[in-house]
């Protein structure tokens, strides 16, 4: 059955990204499991979560949901609401999902952000306000914070996403999966203001398969931003350094044709590596991936 959607960019298209077997990768190690992926960067920005903090299978959902819930608690309307956040990776999904849902945006953004980066996001109609880069996104939240009491109407995303009911983006991952998955890797590099939002992702595979194991992925990235375990239900914690990670990123390039960045890398051979695990034989094995490298080709985050 085929779905159509009225634009190119609409939002729903944000809630069906496809899951693909990594056929060639999966032979080359003769691997015992069914590998997939959930290649949320097929969605129109190309973008799923916090880029380098991608635990939420698509960050735009969540930021759909966290929206939706507020426009029908009436907590924001489109006349007088202006959107305040300081921009972490994801300003691009952020601000397309803003634009697309007709409200005001103002990210504040370290000065040492990448320009195309920040042209991309002025395109889809973005207020950028630019913060000390020494400050790092201390910086901008201490800056989206000052902007909330100066705006007449500011409002932050915030506000809300502890107090949205349960998200349910995790369906097409169900769907598209046949209701089959044994094991989810995810990323531990993800951000505390969505915290909640990750939790429910995971309870909810828990209550659709109540042996499913969750693994998280702690790569070398990111060091110290890895989120507690003991806040969600995560069964087991892997650490992936990075020549490991750059290995499987030339590995996929090599047998999928396709290009990651290094923390899908990480979640990739975590899950190589437990598929050689005997007691995981035969079972599915589904893997979060974060963006591809394009968007990152000229910075230091490959």
């Amino acid at each position: 059955m085929s779905t159509f959607y009225s634009k190119p960019t609409d939002v729903e298209l944000a809630k069906h990204t496809p899951l693909l077997r990594l056929s060639s990768y999966m032979k080359m190690y003769g691997l015992k499991t069914d590998l997939l992926v959930k290649v949320d960067a097929f969605n129109p920005m190309n973008k799923d979560s916090f880029s380098r903090r991608a635990v939420i299978p698509n960050f735009d959902r969540v930021v759909l949901a966290i929206i939706e819930y507020a426009e029908k608690e009436g907590l924001i309307d489109k006349r007088h609401t202006v959107l305040i956040e300081p921009c972490y990776k994801s300003g691009v999904g952020l601000a397309w999902i803003i634009q697309r849902k007709g409200y005001k945006l103002v990210l504040t953004v370290p000065d040492t952000m990448n320009r195309k980066h920040i042209s991309l996001i002025q395109t889809l109609d973005a207020i950028v306000v630019l913060t000390p880069g020494e400050k790092g996104i201390e910086g901008a939240i201490e800056k989206a914070k000052q902007l909330k009491t100066e705006i007449a109407g500011a409002v932050t995303l915030e506000q809300f996403a502890d107090k949205v009911p349960e998200i349910q983006k995790t369906g097409d991952i169900w769907e598209y999966a046949c209701g089959n998955v044994s094991i989810l890797v995810v990323s531990a590099d993800t951000d505390k203001v969505f915290q909640t939002q990750v939790n429910n992702l995971l309870l909810y595979l828990k209550e659709q398969n109540p042996d499913i194991q969750v693994v998280s992925v702690k790569s070398e990235l990111n060091p110290g931003e890895a989120c507690d375990e003991l806040e969600y239900h995560v069964d087991t914690m892997i650490a992936i350094k990075n020549e490991d990670a750059a290995e499987t990123v030339e590995e996929i390039a090599i047998t999928e044709g396709m290009i990651i960045d290094m923390l899908s890398g990480a979640v990739i051979h975590a899950a190589m590596q437990i598929s050689q695990y005997e007691e995981n034989f035969e079972k599915t094995i589904l893997v979060i991936l974060p963006n591809t490298t394009e968007r990152y080709i000229s910075t230091t985050l490959l």
